[in-house]
Parts: C-alpha cells; sequence; structure tokens
C-alpha cells in the first residue's frame, strides 16, 4: 500500500499467536443491516462449504506469500527481481491449470538496483549506522566523508536559509522524534465498536475521486523535486532523513517510476533512535563527520513494463466474456521482502484461483487476477492504471473502453496480512445490500462490516474512476502500520496464516458468488 497510511482511530491491542486463529465477536451494526432488506441472493452453501474446506484444510497462501517474498529478490518496480517475481507467479499459476500471462502496461522507464551500501559516524566517535538508501538515490563516488549539519527542509519556503549554506555537507533533515508510548502493544485488531462505527457512516471520505488522489500526490512529488534539485544545485553531498517507522528502517523511496532521473543528492534513511542520537551530537556543538557510500545503478526496461494477469474462465457460454477479478501490487519498496506489502495480498488473490480449481466448481463467469506492477513508486498506479485504460477506459477523461461493461466488479487486497473484516464501498450505496447477504455466511469468520466510506491510495482507484465498482477490503491491521508497512521489518516472519486463511475463504467465496449471479454488480457514476 502506498503513500498514505490508514488512519485507524484508537485501536486496542489484541496480540495475536502464529498458531492461533482470530475469534471474532458479534458485529451490531452488521446484524442491523443484516435485518433489513429480505434475502434475495441465492447462496449457495454447499459450494461455500467446499470452498471453506479446502481454503482451510489444504492451504497454500503461506508458500505463496514466501514465494513471492523472501524467496525473490528485490521487487522494485519495473527491476529485474520484479520481472523474476512476476515470472514465478506467472509459472505458479499455469502449474495449477490456470491461465496467465504477463501482460505490458506499457509506462516503464529504467528501474533501479542497489548492490551494495554502507553508512558510518566517525567523529566525534564511531557509530555503525543502521541505515538504508532511498531507491532510485544517485550513487556516490565511492566513500564520502564530510560533516553533518542539522536542518529542517519541508516546504520550498524552508530553502531561503539555507541557501549558500549547504556545501560540501551531509544534510540530517529533520527534527528530535520522540518515541511512541512504550506501553501500547503493536499488534492491532477492529474492535466490534470501531466496525459498527465504520458501519454508520454515510457515503463520503477521502479521496473523493482518481482524479483527486492522483492530482494531489503529483503536486507533492512536484514539491520534493523542486526541494532535492535545490539540494543539489547548492552543493549537498547527501540527505539522511530519521525513519518513518520507530525500531525499523521505514525506507521508502523517491517515487521514480516512472518518471525522469529524480536528480538530487544520494539519500539515505537512518533508525530513529541513532538518527535523534546524530542531532543531539550536532546540537550540543560535537563535530559530527559521516562516511556514507552507494554503489546503485539505474536499470533499463526490456519491455513496456508487466502485469502479471490469470483467470479461472467461465463454464457459462453467455456469462464467461463477462468478468470478476480480484488483485494486489505485486512491486514493492526493497528495505525488506515485501511480505506483507503487498505479498500477501497477490498470495490470496492466487490461492483463491487455486482453491476455486481445486475444488472443481466451475464459476459461470471469468474469475481473473491482476498482479500489479508500480503501485508503490509511481504517481497514479502505471500498473492497475495501464491495466484499466487498456481494457475498460480513461480514469482521466472519463472515456470508456471496449471491456467497461463485461466487467462485474474488482476486489483490491492490499492492507497487509490481516483478516478480512468487510468491504470499504466507496460510495456505492447500490451494492450495500448485495454485499451484506453475500458476506452474512462469513459472520462467524468475522468478516460483516460494509462501509460506505471511501479509502484510497492504492489500485482500485482507476477501476472506481472509469466507473466500475472497485472495493478495498477493511483488514485486521495486526502490525502492519506498527512495524512492517514500507519497513525492513516487511518480511515472511510477520505474516500471519490464519489471518491469510480466513481472508482467502472470504475472498474465493465472495468472487464465486458474484461468478454466479444472473446480473452484474450494481454500479454507481463516476465520483
Amino acid at each position: 500500500m502506498s503513500r498514505r497510511p490508514l488512519v485507524l482511530a484508537a485501536l486496542l491491542a489484541l496480540p495475536l499467536s502464529a498458531q492461533q486463529a482470530p475469534a471474532y465477536p458479534e458485529n451490531a451494526g452488521a446484524r442491523r443491516a443484516m435485518q433489513g432488506p429480505p434475502t434475495i441472493e441465492r447462496i449457495d452453501t454447499a459450494a461455500l462449504a467446499r470452498i471453506r474446506d479446502e481454503a482451510m484444510n489444504r492451504s497454500q497462501v503461506l508458500a505463496i506469500a514466501l514465494g513471492l517474498s523472501d524467496l525473490q529478490p528485490p521487487r522494485l518496480a519495473g527491476s529485474p527481481g520484479y520481472l523474476q517475481a512476476a515470472r514465478w507467479a506467472r509459472d505458479w499459476l499455469r502449474g495449477h491449470g490456470l491461465r496467465a500471462d504477463l501482460e505490458p502496461h506499457g509506462r516503464a522507464t529504467p528501474s533501479w538496483v542497489v548492490d551494495r551500501h554502507s553508512a558510518e559516524m566517525v567523529a566525534p566517535f564511531y557509530m555503525r549506522l543502521n541505515a538504508f538508501p532511498r531507491a532510485w538515490s544517485p550513487a556516490t563516488r565511492g566513500a564520502i566523508t564530510a560533516p553533518a549539519m542539522a536542518i529542517r527542509l519541508r516546504a520550498d519556503s524552508d530553502t531561503v536559509a539555507l541557501k549558500g549554506k549547504l556545501r560540501g555537507k551531509i544534510l540530517l533533515n529533520g527534527a528530535l522524534t520522540p518515541l511512541a508510548e512504550r506501553s501500547a502493544s503493536p499488534m492491532r485488531r477492529w474492535t466490534t465498536a470501531e466496525l459498527d462505527s465504520l458501519a454508520r457512516l454515510p457515503a463520503g471520505g477521502e479521496p473523493e475521486s482518481f482524479r483527486q488522489d492522483v492530482t494531489d500526490w503529483k503536486a507533492s512529488m512536484a514539491g520534493r523535486r523542486r526541494r532535492a534539485a535545490f539540494l543539489a544545485r547548492e552543493g549537498a553531498l547527501a540527505l539522511v532523513d530519521p525513519s518513518s517507522t520507530e525500531g525499523t528502517l521505514g525506507a521508502y523511496g523517491w517515487w521514480g517510476y516512472p518518471a525522469p532521473a529524480w536528480g538530487g543528492v544520494p539519500s539515505f534513511v537512518v533508525e530513529t533512535g541513532q538518527f535523534n542520537r546524530l542531532l543531539r551530537l550536532v546540537e550540543a556543538g560535537q563535530a559530527v563527520r559521516l562516511t556514507l557510500s552507494l554503489a546503485a545503478r539505474f536499470v533499463k526496461p526490456d519491455s513496456l513494463g508487466y502485469n502479471v494477469i490469470g483467470e479461472l474462465p467461465g463454464s457459462d457460454p453467455a456469462l464467461a466474456p463477462q468478468v470478476v477479478m480480484m488483485g494486489g501490487h505485486l512491486d514493492s519498496w526493497i528495505a525488506g521482502s515485501g511480505a506483507t506489502d503487498d505479498a500477501a495480498g497477490c498470495a490470496i488473490a492466487m490461492e483463491v484461483l487455486r482453491v476455486l480449481k481445486a475444488t472443481g466448481l466451475q464459476p459461470r463467469r471469468t474469475i481473473r487476477i491482476g498482479l500489479w506492477d508500480g503501485e508503490e513508486t509511481s504517481d497514479d498506479y502505471i500498473g492497475s492504471t495501464g491495466y484499466v485504460m487498456r481494457h475498460f477506459g480513461d480514469p482521466y477523461t472519463g472515456a470508456r473502453g471496449p471491456e467497461h461493461d463485461r466487467l462485474s466488479v474488482y476486489f483490491n487486497v492490499d492492507n497487509g496480512a490481516g483478516a478480512i473484516r468487510g468491504l470499504w464501498l466507496q460510495g456505492n450505496t447500490a451494492a450495500q445490500p448485495l454485499f451484506t447477504q453475500l458476506l452474512a455466511p462469513f459472520a462467524d469468520l468475522g468478516a460483516t462490516t460494509i462501509s460506505l466510506q471511501n479509502t484510497g491510495s492504492t489500485d482500485h482507484l482507476a477501476f472506481w474512476g472509469v466507473g466500475l465498482p472497485a472495493f478495498q477490503f477493511i483488514q485486521d491491521p495486526l502490525d502492519y502500520e506498527s512495524r512492517t508497512h514500507h519497513t525492513s521489518l516487511d518480511v515472511g516472519d510477520y505474516l500471519s496464516e490464519p489471518d491469510m486463511k480466513q481472508a482467502v475463504t472470504v475472498l474465493a467465496g465472495l468472487v464465486y458468488q458474484v461468478a454466479q449471479r444472473d446480473a452484474l454488480v450494481p454500479r454507481q457514476a463516476v465520483p
């Protein structure tokens, strides 16, 4: 999941054992919703039982997620590691009797690979720094040693006071960051009260539209580029920022794909506690000197950029051309292995196809997955947006594509490895009664909440932007925001197998039921 973190209001800490499945209390808001319209959907309980048995008792979801993350090279968008993981996913799907291929999205530019790096404080005493370079950072010319200088550069207006002062310096950009409350657990689940509140909220929220989401982000990126270029013009040698996540390396990149070369200075992220110590030394008047080294290179693309597309063909000649879609993004930031963000989502979607194939169920519509390139690093989700523009329409202009009338729904899985608790419906009030009924068989698994609120910052937005039903799941956060999101701890050890098995069960049941309906999922006007 890119950009803005999911905002969770006053979550209580509920620890999860790696060997213990979560238990869920009843959601009062969902219970009231299900007391509304009479049941009109045909629920195939026998098929759902077969799905649950396969997903829970013969699961491969953890093995898939590890195969996409810990067992692959770094999956930065468009990189050799990304393409290796994409081919692995394609071959895995084919090996399980499913159709799969790499489909160009059409917008690749050079990617970036780090070969080695180091960061040290060499004066007033020695300290090895826990640091990681920002993706698309320019390399250093060998090791550079220079004085450290503390600055605050967050807006263009900050450049005025810094002009003429930065040449030959390694810049510590930030303020002292106080530690969070240490008695609080980093592991959290949605409470019944919180889910009930989500179910009561009216339609609305951010983003208001696909265009707002990407326009605001592009403006933010333009500002960052201006400030990076300022540092290079002023002769700064390197930039060091504090980690975005306490206790680990929250190391993003420069969102340089697809885009021109960043044009800034070599840039690192340092663990928050060490960054605070460096600032204290500088502010105490001590002569702090750092030595940084970064060997990194740009890699030219061999194509137009790839998504992984796989499917289970529909069995009804009249409905097979129509499609039910699900997916997540295959690219990731690279301080960790991208296990929870978003190998977990990709693995859940892949396992859903395997489960449906293994049960012998024959959905009437085609069920398709998309594993997307460039969600993390681009300004408009280039993989999913490219796919939407090739098949369904243009979210910028509103023009419709040739397959627009044939997509029933797109489900996105990109909030970590936590259990599914419900759906964000993006204001689609027409679809609320349908999904209230389709989720009812999973009440014992805790998947009951329907929220009309919008959510953004991931791959469902381009589908939503052309008026298609496209939804992100409400998932238990676990320690996604507190530990793993875009950090060096985003590795396979933080995958929760019980939660992912639950997510497979719920998602497989949803896509199967939607594929069996006589009608498409209700649509809404383009926001």
